[in-house]
């Protein structure tokens, strides 16, 4: 399989897993803060990939609005103009969107416009302090509010779904340790902060005069239609630990097939933490 297939196959298995775990309260704080300005509602949605974001997001959000999606992959771009085609508001606002196939870096090009609503979902944990200053500088100098979810916080755990089911705890905490430091290496934006990006990120605005407000929202994967998603993070946790300690392979290899087989049984599931983080300009 093609990473770029893998990556697209990877983004519509854990779509439903995200739209459920974001953070109504935020959502309805957005709005409000939207209410008070006079529309169209202006979004730039950076890192877009197939437009997951605008497809939860817009439907929740006064209208009209004007969509902007950035990303490097073109392709994952095409499929968000084909996802986002037949999207329509409830209330029957209109809805605009333009795709820019951009690279991240330097974050001021890819928000050179004026806009309302800066947002993102599972990006800031592969970036580094300087770009999240950098988006934070950016959104201050556009007057524009901050939407970001499901950023990993570092933490996850297995959840026992079935009578005597457990796992190995002290063994899980060996491995989530040898994780975070895969997900402290460079991403291609700098070394990435991993779990520590959400208070990078809310600190940086609050230096910046906005009102920051984060919220929990970790997938909790404990059903049988959840289970393929558990087993495919479960899988490139492997992958990822196999990278940072290739010395530990046997051992490596050992634990996911256990809680492979677990997972497959019934017998566990999977939580993993995410934050979601809404900033508000002075």
């Amino acid at each position: 399989m093609t990473d770029e297939r893998f990556e697209a196959e990877w983004l519509t298995l854990r779509e439903p897993a995200d739209h459920a775990a974001r953070s109504a309260a935020l959502e309805a704080l957005l709005v409000d803060e939207l209410a008070q300005r006079s529309g169209p509602w202006r979004i730039v949605d950076l890192g877009a990939g197939s437009g997951s974001n605008p497809r939860h997001l817009a439907p929740r959000l006064p209208g009209p609005q004007s969509w902007r999606l950035v990303d490097h992959d073109d392709a994952l771009l095409e499929r968000a103009r084909v996802a986002l085609a037949a999207l329509e508001h409830p209330d029957g606002q209109p809805l605009q969107f333009s795709f820019d196939t951009r690279a991240l870096d330097p974050i001021d090009r890819a928000l050179a416009e004026r806009c309302d609503l800066v947002t993102a979902s599972a990006l800031i944990d592969l970036v580094c302090g300087k770009w999240l200053d950098a988006l934070a500088q950016r959104a201050h100098d556009l007057g524009a509010c901050v939407l970001i979810t499901l950023s990993v916080d570092g933490a996850w755990r297995f959840l026992p779904t079935g009578p005597g089911a457990a796992s190995d705890e002290a063994e899980d905490a060996r491995m989530m340790s040898l994780y975070q430091g895969h997900q402290a290496r460079d991403k291609g934006l700098g070394r990435a902060l991993g779990g520590a990006a959400p208070d990078r990120l809310a600190g940086a605005l609050r230096a910046r005069g906005f009102d920051v407000v984060t919220a929990p929202s970790p997938w909790r994967l404990t059903t049988a239609p959840q289970i393929p998603l558990a087993r495919t993070l479960l899988a490139g946790w492997r992958d990822a630990l196999w990278a940072q300690a290739p010395e530990k392979r046997g051992e490596i290899e050992a634990w996911a097939a256990s809680r492979d087989a677990a997972l497959q049984r019934g017998e566990l599931g999977v939580e993993v933490g995410h934050i979601d983080l809404l900033g508000r300009p002075a």
